[in-house]
């Protein structure tokens, strides 16, 4: 499986003390392709990445800490963008994001670094960026992927300071919509209730701009999660956890999903018993990264 968008280093402050009052930071390979793919490994199921670094020493670092965790770098693509940072912090059990990335060149890096040939089972795309012609590409590789046999997957992961709105109120942006060109390309897309407020759309709305085939994933914290798919609606609820740091927790319950699903013919993922199966052990994979990452 091959895991497609962010990779960056995670800054995290000690839990309790504040972005504004951190000495010390603890640097931890992050960004949705690095976590879902790192999750993926240590489930057993080979997984690599596909993202675009900064030639410097923190990309460097980065793609060979990521090798060292048993993911395939090959894809990993070091040029001119910088490598992103994301800044956490962790109060009352709310985590505090701040990023340093640069949006445009990055998604245009990434744009560039997709490879003519993907030659896997599964390829998923988590937080990309809905920019303009960039999209476009990412949209274009997604359909090669469908040619190639593999199924595809998408974790929306919408950030509001990436994902602009339009002029009027409450309108997708022009890069929003042109994500939508790659969501129809989807056998599988996860997204949050948050995910659905930035772009302006409801579960069933969305799903509607789905492949009839397709399932749609909504969580909603620890909340249950919604499964829209073509036998119909379910819901399937997790166990409670104290999420001290979730920062992962939803690329983890991607991988959960995909493990279970990525030996399984794509012509099967519309079936409810095994997506609701997936959706179970997405849940369990996700409680077991908090609670790693709680120590």
């Amino acid at each position: 499986m091959v895991c497609v968008g962010e990779a960056l280093w995670d800054l995290i402050a000690p839990e309790g003390i504040p972005l504004e009052r951190a000495k010390l930071l603890r640097r931890v390979p992050g960004g949705g392709a690095v976590n879902t793919a790192t999750a993926l490994a240590r489930l057993g199921v080979p997984s690599g990445v596909c993202a675009a670094l900064g030639d410097d020493a923190l990309g460097r670092g980065l793609r060979d800490e990521v090798a060292a965790a048993g993911v395939d770098v090959s894809r990993l693509a070091l040029g001119a963008a910088r490598t992103g940072l994301m800044f956490v912090a962790t109060e009352r059990g709310e985590a505090r994001f701040l990023g340093y990335r640069q949006g445009e060149p990055e998604a245009r890096a990434l744009a560039a670094a997709l490879p003519a040939r993907w030659q896997t089972r599964v390829v998923h795309f988590t937080g990309i960026a809905p920019v303009r012609g960039a999209i476009g590409a990412v949209a274009r590789s997604a359909a090669v992927a469908r040619r190639e046999g593999c199924a595809v997957s998408i974790d929306v992961n919408a950030r509001p300071r990436v994902w602009p709105r339009g002029r009027a109120a409450g309108e997708p942006g022009p890069g929003v919509r042109g994500c939508f060109r790659m969501l129809a390309e989807a056998d599988l897309v996860k997204c949050s209730v948050g995910d659905l407020e930035v772009m302006g759309a409801t579960a069933r709305a969305l799903r509607e701009r789905l492949r009839p085939e397709a399932t749609l994933v909504v969580t909603d914290g620890a909340q249950a999660t919604l499964v829209l798919g073509p036998g119909g609606e379910r819901s399937v609820a997790p166990r409670p956890v104290r999420p001290l740091d979730p920062t992962g927790a939803g690329d983890a319950f991607c991988a959960g999903m995909l493990a279970s699903l990525v030996w399984q013919d794509r012509a099967g993922w519309g079936d409810a018993a095994l997506m609701l199966r997936a959706v179970a052990r997405g849940h369990d994979v996700a409680r077991a990264w908090v609670r790693r990452k709680r120590g």
